[in-house]
């Protein structure tokens, strides 16, 4: 039972390090190491993308009843996917005001007000809160104005549509697929933050996974949904046989 004990505490230990690295990204945005910030970012979302996968394994909720890694890993996520990202974006000047900032803080808010922000079959429940990606293409790609208050709005409103988006770490659904592409675009992402003037072609064609993700995530809710369509007619349809 120690042994169990300390296994989970070593896990919950791994997740409160993102926050340790949400804080690395912080310091180093403040000091214009933007490059640097969005390195830490990266590890903290692995992390993030892990954690989970480790508890689950050796139960730790079972092991240790009375600590939750969901709250810790909600405060981490709360730091590194919204706060960090979004004071990126507002003190690098990457929309034309900082106003536009407003958009996703208060979407990222509602997103973590809803009880059931991911769903009982494991998927998120509107935009997942990716503000980190969203902030770092920004940074990279410096659209014109109109194109960069789109890459914040559009998000922030997708936020409060109630569609299933993939949890990756917890759906089954493509799970290879997703793991690999993922895998392969968190080691493009070290390689473009690595260099001081990254190619331009390899930062638009590190766009596949985000591509990959919306697309599949749209794809699976209207497969749900006509699914849910389907059993509803089939429903509606049944007294009528009946009476014939």
């Amino acid at each position: 039972m120690r042994r169990a004990q300390t296994i989970a505490w070593l896990i919950h230990l791994y997740t409160a390090s993102g926050a340790v690295f949400g804080m690395l990204a912080l310091w180093s945005a403040a000091y214009d190491d933007t490059r640097g910030a969005f390195f830490y970012l990266v590890i903290a979302a692995v992390i993030d993308g892990t954690d989970g996968l480790l508890a689950r394994r050796f139960k730790v909720w079972e092991v240790l009843p009375n600590f939750s890694g969901a709250y810790v890993d909600n405060a981490v996520d709360v730091l590194t996917y919204i706060f960090v990202p979004i004071f990126i974006i507002g003190y690098q000047g990457l929309l034309p005001h900082w106003g536009w900032t407003a958009f996703p803080i208060l979407a990222a808010m509602y997103a973590y007000g809803q009880v059931d922000m991911k769903t009982e079959d494991h998927y998120f429940r509107g935009f997942p809160s990716y503000w980190n990606v969203v902030a770092l293409y920004l940074w990279w790609l410096e659209p014109a104005a109109p194109w960069a208050v789109a890459m914040v709005v559009i998000p922030s409103i997708l936020t409060f549509v109630p569609t299933r988006w993939l949890y990756p770490s917890r759906n089954s659904i493509y799970w290879k697929t997703s793991w690999t592409l993922g895998t392969v675009w968190i080691l493009m992402l070290c390689y473009l933050l690595w260099q001081q003037d990254p190619d331009p072609r390899i930062v638009y064609a590190s766009l596949y996974f985000p591509a990959y993700y919306a697309l599949l995530s749209f794809y699976i809710e209207y497969r749900i949904r006509m699914g849910d369509k389907a059993r509803a007619l089939e429903g509606l349809e049944a007294p009528a046989s009946e009476e014939s």
